[in-house]
């Protein structure tokens, strides 16, 4: 999607196209007096292309091949001086300019500003104002490079000056990088590290938030820490103070050096066990299944997972999406040319007709083969420095990724360059196969080059129009708009992580809807920086009661609680004001709790028991909002995980998209098919989502929604049934209770006549049950499964539903269309003898799918989903 996307990648191949353009510019003319302009304006652009993502910098080794084939004759101690020269320099701008220079600054930084214990009386440097360290030395490594342009110049040192001057301009280049502090310092509402002064600019720059993962050498999954170590101190300029306040100590793990292997591959511990391609599957001594410290995996086991997962997996599938065709848009998912009709044939019709699914015949690969033969024979030096920008936009890459298993994502964008370079060769291939066809066809050749190179083009350019176009797709920023109306005014909000949050951010910000919400990402709280933005005014929200502090050192970003499981919480309800406020309704006012108590469950192993320092936040800010009556409104989304629940799912009311946390417990729903412990506002909940909430465009087939959109909208399906749900389990409750009653008129047990409350009864369990199937109704109406297929658990769901009420008709419908999508898409894996990622996700709706049948009678439709299970490949079924 780089080439339909406001996102990096497009500007970033911009830079890297236009600077290997601008050498190949400099070989021409390298001859030419003033040749060194050629690479002056390639190192600005190199500068420039920092700001916008570091793939840039992988062409230098490439460039500087250039270099050395144009100016010296071909040597093997040329060619490898040049190699290391090329990695020095990319070393040089990618740790010396763009993180260790920002380490020499903090270091003037804390001489002229100074730092202190956090009880102010120890104090060290000169008192400066805080930015003076960093304006010095910036200010004298500017006046040391210019007075060495100025000396190289005048000594006629042609080589160190352009060298000087390119230094300059990438510093000019990367200036824009000041455009991140200058925007920080004015608190913005979006200001992620906070990177207003050096130590947080610098920490922003290094990455720090994303922590480290091995590369050449480091641990595997299985190695247990030794003990920790010093990675620095740790600073904080407090608000107010003209020092930076040291906080504690960086702390890393060490391992012996036993457990320390050359070029780990396998070492993130909690994907061991992790999805189709976890560790386990490469490693035979897996010891315990729940326990990765007793594996035992080999360092040619770690090859085989290299291989395996991240070059064929994780690189190659993506290069034959680009150049061959790929299966479809389902995550993992491999490719497929087109040519093999076998398969064509086994393949059903809805996936032959799913948008995703892309052929281009292999021509451009094909192509790009032919070009590459073609360079290499025609000109060797050339396909050599096309090859290297091959190698460090694409295997380099993935060595420097280190990725692990079930990543969130398909990570095809890391690669774009490579695929971009190897567009390069397929260009080529047009010529290569003219002066083939000339040989033959004589006048004609140009023509049928041309041709057949169009006819590729066009090939690509119509498989991957539909399913490329973004064209009426509203499911962001509705989604957005959605939660946020599911709250009430002033609410407080906690969202799960970046997917959750940046949308909401979006549309508060640039559509100006619900600013006085104030969104909280619990997966920021843990950062050193986030809570302290929490408590600033952002646009209409008022700042959040939270009286944890501002900011933590790394040892108290959770709090260790020994053995105990479950930690004990009791805070004070003032029922009357709740009532007072609206905040719970008469209805519901037997639901409120006098004292709101629960046990928080701790995380971590047996008898090493934590809290994060999220799970302290949440607790701060309702013990807060307590002591303030209830009057802040606080709300999970409903995507947020169970486990940041902290226990409180007793307590939790769902309005829509969201939970709202309330000192009342409501009654549960009664359904197999959701154990969701809170309860429904089913006024408020109807009333957000049926008259509220916007649904554009997702009744309309002709709009493309790939995985990733039709798993949120999942959401949706799920919200929907629950409020049905919700429904009918009132109408439930109050048959059970007007069962009760007339069994009790009907023994005399109570007196007068009662049969007008019996009816008003009956109306009303009538009117409920109507409402959730006009509830069911709305969602055929606003989505349909015909539409937007979603998750085929949700649409059993959906299909149990409307058994229960009444409509086995309906019901029938629904499992007959998820019952022929997931037959007929194992089925067809089976046949061609491989595995479908996604099996479970239709393993247990057919399991669901069989046992209504056996308990509805319906032998024949039971038998064929038999039959079509035992058919299948056994392989098919091992991740069920």
């Amino acid at each position: 999607f780089n080439a339909v996307e406001a996102e990096v990648y497009a500007m970033s191949s911009f830079f890297t196209a236009i600077v290997v353009w601008l050498m190949f510019k400099w070989e021409e003319r390298a001859d030419q007096p003033g040749n060194e302009r050629w690479i002056i304006l390639i190192a600005y652009l190199m500068g420039l292309s920092i700001g916008v993502h570091l793939l840039n910098l992988l062409t230098i080794p490439a460039l500087a091949f250039i270099y050395y084939f144009r100016k010296y004759d071909f040597s093997w101690g040329g060619f490898i001086a040049t190699g290391i020269v090329a990695v020095v320099i990319l070393g040089v701008i990618q740790a010396g300019i763009i993180q260790y220079l920002f380490d020499i600054a903090w270091g003037f930084e804390r001489f002229f500003t100074g730092t202190q214990y956090p009880n102010g009386v120890e104090k060290s440097g000169l008192g400066l104002p805080p930015g003076v360290g960093v304006v010095v030395f910036f200010t004298l490594l500017f006046g040391a490079v210019i007075f060495s342009i100025y000396y190289t110049h005048q000594k006629r040192m042609l080589v160190a000056n352009t060298a000087l001057m390119g230094l300059t301009v990438i510093f000019i280049g990367f200036s824009s990088y000041l455009m991140i502090p200058i925007r920080s310092n004015a608190n913005p509402a979006i200001d992620e590290n906070n990177p207003e002064n050096a130590q947080t600019f610098l920490s922003y720059m290094k990455r720090e938030q994303y922590g480290n993962r091995p590369l050449l050498y480091g641990p595997l999954y299985n190695a247990l820490p030794s003990g920790l170590e010093s990675a620095g101190k740790e600073y904080v300029l407090y608000p107010g103070e003209d020092r930076y306040t040291e906080i504690g100590e960086k702390r890393t793990y060490v391992y012996r050096p036993a457990d320390q292997k050359l070029f780990p591959r396998m070492y993130e511990k909690s994907r061991y066990n992790s999805g189709p391609h976890a560790y386990t599957r490469y490693v035979e001594n897996t010891g315990q299944p729940d326990d990765p410290n007793d594996d035992k995996p080999t360092a040619m086991e770690d090859l085989k997972f290299f291989w395996g997962y991240q070059v064929i997996h994780m690189y190659w599938r993506y290069f034959m999406w680009n150049f061959a065709g790929r299966e479809g848009d389902t995550q993992d998912l491999g490719w497929e040319s087109g040519w093999n009709f076998a398969h064509n044939s086994a393949m059903p019709d809805f996936m032959k007709n799913d948008p995703a699914k892309n052929h281009y015949f292999l021509l451009p690969f094909l192509l790009g083969l032919l070009g590459l033969g073609w360079q290499a024979y025609r000109k060797g030096y050339d396909a050599t420095v096309v090859g290297l920008l091959f190698f460090f936009t694409g295997l380099a890459i993935i060595i420097y990724l280190n990725q692990y298993p079930a990543q969130p994502r398909e990570r095809d964008y890391s690669f774009a360059g490579s695929f971009q370079t190897y567009a390069i060769w397929v260009g080529l291939g047009v010529i290569a196969l003219f002066q083939l066809l000339e040989r033959f066809l004589k006048g004609n050749a140009a023509f049928v080059a041309a041709a057949l190179g169009l006819i590729t083009v066009g090939i690509m350019g119509v498989e991957n129009w539909d399913d490329h176009s973004r064209h009426g797709r509203y499911v962001a920023p509705d989604s957005a708009y959605n939660l946020l109306n599911s709250l009430a005014p002033n609410a407080v909000l906690f969202t799960n992580g970046d997917n959750d949050t940046f949308p909401l951010w979006y549309i508060q910000e640039v559509e100006g809807v619900r600013t006085d919400v104030r969104v909280l990402c619990l997966s920021y709280v843990n950062t050193d920086w986030y809570i302290d933005q929490m408590k600033q005014q952002v646009n209409q929200s008022p700042p959040l009661p939270i009286t944890l502090s501002s900011y933590v050192g790394q040892e108290n970003q959770s709090r260790a609680f020994g053995s105990k499981t479950q930690l004990p919480i009791r805070l004070p309800v003032d029922k009357e004001n709740l009532l007072a406020q609206g905040i719970i309704t008469p209805e519901q006012a037997d639901y409120v709790v006098n004292t709101m108590s629960w046990m928080v469950p701790t995380r971590g192993p047996r008898g090493n028991k934590y809290l994060e320092l999220k799970d302290m936040l949440i607790l701060n800010l309702l013990e807060n909002v307590a002591k303030e009556g209830w009057e802040r409104p606080i709300y999970y989304a409903n995507t947020v995980t169970p486990s940041s629940f902290i226990g409180l799912e007793p307590f939790l009311r769902q309005e829509g998209l969201a939970y709202r946390i309330l000192p009342a417990k409501g009654p549960a729903l009664e359904d197999p098919y959701d154990p969701f412990e809170g309860w429904l506002d089913l006024a408020r909940m109807d009333s957000n989502m049926t008259r509220t909430f916007r649904y554009r465009n997702l009744d309309n087939p002709d709009v493309y929604y790939d995985e990733n959109i039709r798993r949120m909208l999942a959401n949706y399906h799920n919200t929907f049934y629950r409020l049905a749900s919700g429904y009918l389990s009132k109408a439930d409750r109050l048959q059970g209770e007007l069962t009760r009653l007339k069994s009790e008129a009907e023994e005399g047990l109570t007196t007068g006549d009662q049969q007008e409350e019996f009816m008003g009864m009956e109306q009303e369990i009538a009117r409920l049950r109507n409402r959730a199937k006009e509830v069911m109704a709305f969602t055929e109406e606003k989505f349909p499964y015909t539409a937007v297929t979603p998750d085929p658990y949700m649409l059993v769901r959906s299909g149990m539903m409307f058994d229960q009420l009444g409509q086995p008709e309906k019901a029938m419908e629904y499992f007959s269309f998820v019952q022929e999508r997931a037959l007929g898409t194992l089925k067809y894996y089976s046949d061609i003898g491989e595995e479908y990622p996604k099996v479970r996700e239709y393993y247990f709706p057919l399991q669901m799918i069989q046992r209504y049948y056996s308990q509805n009678g319906h032998a024949e439709e039971l038998a064929e989903l038999v039959q079509g299970l035992q058919s299948l490949d056994q392989r098919m079924l091992q991740f069920r």
